[in-house]
């Protein structure tokens, strides 16, 4: 992905690190830690286990890289623990980008992470692992019970083509109907993970049965899933992949995995949520939801007479729009990311 984009922009793509995440053997472990065990110790293993043994790769490619051409400011995602300490070693300035996975770290931090880097820091002789200053597209106290020190909100912007329904996608004002349309997304990482594809399915099937009970049309973007999920209802239109942004401009309740930057696109869009959390940060993303009057959450294994009371609720009450609205207006007016006086700021 971030090749593509780079190349779209005209801008040089270098690899740093190793795709450890898309190794089947590590994606295997973790998904059976999470269905044996829980959210708690996926988090522990994956984000205060995993990401701190692959740091030292991450870290030494960058010394390289940025010893031959020397970066003025370092934005480097709140997980990716090898470009901070690189980035510590050269005395770059340097900022998190929370990616959604901030409050997870920031929970695992003092416990895991920081005595998980410690050796590694040490070895360059750095003092103890901190979390760099934090930016965060969103209002910090949506996320954070207690926000992290430094934390700064910037605007959060969408590509504009991005807003705009491609030609193959039916425009509803064109053909306006009666019904409500409910998109539902349940995540691409939870489909690509082997061990959780029969949760995740189960969950989809559950989704479709309510969404067959309720009087809505539906788009269900199920990724790879998509073919062992056959609609026999014509108000359900179950594809691959959807243009998120688009139809959250248009869908009427969005029925999400809780990632962050989904549930960002549903307030962009002004749409109320129904949160079924996955893993890592999306449990506690969708309850947050939840308490801020966006929307509901529920288990991701619900059963579809619950799913389609929560969706009736939502969509019965102008009140989630109401809410939304206003959220939609508190995220726009954060200020927009300028790069020099962050940069001077450090």
């Amino acid at each position: 992905m971030f090749r593509r984009e780079a190349l779209r922009r005209g801008v040089e793509f270098h690899n740093a690190g190793t795709n450890w995440t898309c190794e089947p053997v590590v994606q295997q472990a973790a998904s059976e830690i999470w269905k044996d065990s829980g959210n708690g110790p996926f988090n522990r293993y994956v984000f205060g286990d995993l990401w701190p043994a692959q740091a030292e790769t991450k870290s030494q490619d960058l010394l390289a890289a940025w010893t031959r051409a020397r970066p003025d400011l370092v934005i480097a995602e709140c997980s990716d623990l090898g470009a901070h300490l690189a980035a510590r070693i050269l005395e770059l300035p340097l900022l998190a980008a929370d990616n959604g996975l901030g409050p997870v770290l920031l929970d695992l931090w003092d416990t895991d992470i920081a005595p998980a880097m410690l050796p590694l820091y040490k070895q360059h002789e750095q003092d103890t692992p901190v979390l760099p200053p934090m930016l965060t597209p969103a209002p910090v106290q949506w996320f954070y019970g207690t926000p992290p020190p430094s934390a700064r909100a910037v605007g959060r912007t969408v590509a504009e083509f991005r807003t705009a329904l491609p030609d193959a996608w039916p425009d509803r004002s064109s053909s306006p109907s009666s019904r409500p349309l409910v998109y539902v997304s349940l995540g691409t990482l939870t489909t690509a993970m082997s061990g959780l594809r029969t949760v995740v399915e189960c969950a989809y099937r559950e989704v479709m049965a309510a969404l067959a009970g309720i009087g809505c049309d539906a788009i269900v973007s199920a990724g790879d899933l998509a073919e062992h999920l056959p609609s026999t209802d014509p108000r359900i239109r179950v594809v691959e992949h959807a243009p998120q942004p688009a139809l959250l401009r248009r869908a009427d309740l969005f029925v999400t995995h809780g990632g962050r930057a989904s549930l960002l696109d549903a307030v962009q869009g002004a749409t109320p949520v129904l949160g079924m959390g996955v893993l890592a940060d999306q449990p506690d993303n969708t309850a947050a939801f939840a308490r801020l009057g966006l929307g509901l959450a529920l288990d991701l294994t619900a059963p579809r007479g619950e799913i389609a009371a929560a969706m009736t609720a939502i969509l019965g009450s102008s009140r989630y729009n109401v809410v939304m609205g206003d959220a939609e207006t508190e995220l726009s007016l954060l200020p927009p990311l300028d790069l020099a006086e962050l940069r001077d700021s450090l």
